[in-house]
């Protein structure tokens, strides 16, 4: 059995995991104190700005499978630019390469329980769910012994003149 928006949900957490190692190959740089073009520090923000908007559209749309963290959003907040990354004291550099292995770790636990969910499903078939709603339903299962019973009756009906017929003419 396939859900539709678990698949969905799977391809978003993929996507929003190599958005975020993208964001790790910027600030790995910063680390390192290189500069940056206003290209560069053009598309670092945009990038910040796509991880937000991801992350919330994952946070809206997994509700129960992901638990609220804004750690990534924060992680963002200390970030302001590049240029200012330089600025950052060392503790807090590494702050914030912690904070992003830890989301890291985070998003491929997300990725590992909906993919856990897809395999439990795998092993479902929708026909059984389908025939056992089905049959599930007392109606229906009214409506097979009247058709059973009406099959019987026209059965004898017609087979047990026959059948009389039959051994009264070996008699």
């Amino acid at each position: 059995m396939r859900d539709r928006n678990l698949e969905k949900n799977i391809e978003r957490v993929e996507a929003f995991v190599e958005r975020w190692k993208q964001l790790s190959q910027f600030l790995d740089r910063g680390f390192k104190g290189e500069s940056f073009s206003g290209d560069e520090e053009a598309a670092f923000l945009e990038l910040k700005s796509a991880i937000a908007q991801e992350h919330e559209l994952l946070m809206t749309t997994l509700n129960s499978e992901a638990s609220r963290d804004d750690k990534a959003l924060r992680l963002l907040n200390i970030v302001t630019s590049m240029q200012g990354f330089k600025e950052l004291p060392e503790a807090m550099a590494k702050k914030v390469a912690n904070e992003w292995h830890s989301e890291f770790i985070s998003l491929q636990a997300l990725l590992g329980r909906l993919k856990g969910r897809r395999a439990q499903l795998a092993g479902i078939s929708s026909w059984r769910i389908g025939f056992k709603s089905v049959l599930g339903n007392p109606l229906v299962i009214l409506f097979v012994m009247l058709a059973a019973a009406y099959g019987v009756y026209k059965f004898t009906d017609d087979i047990v003149p026959e059948l009389i017929k039959l051994w009264e003419t070996k008699k």
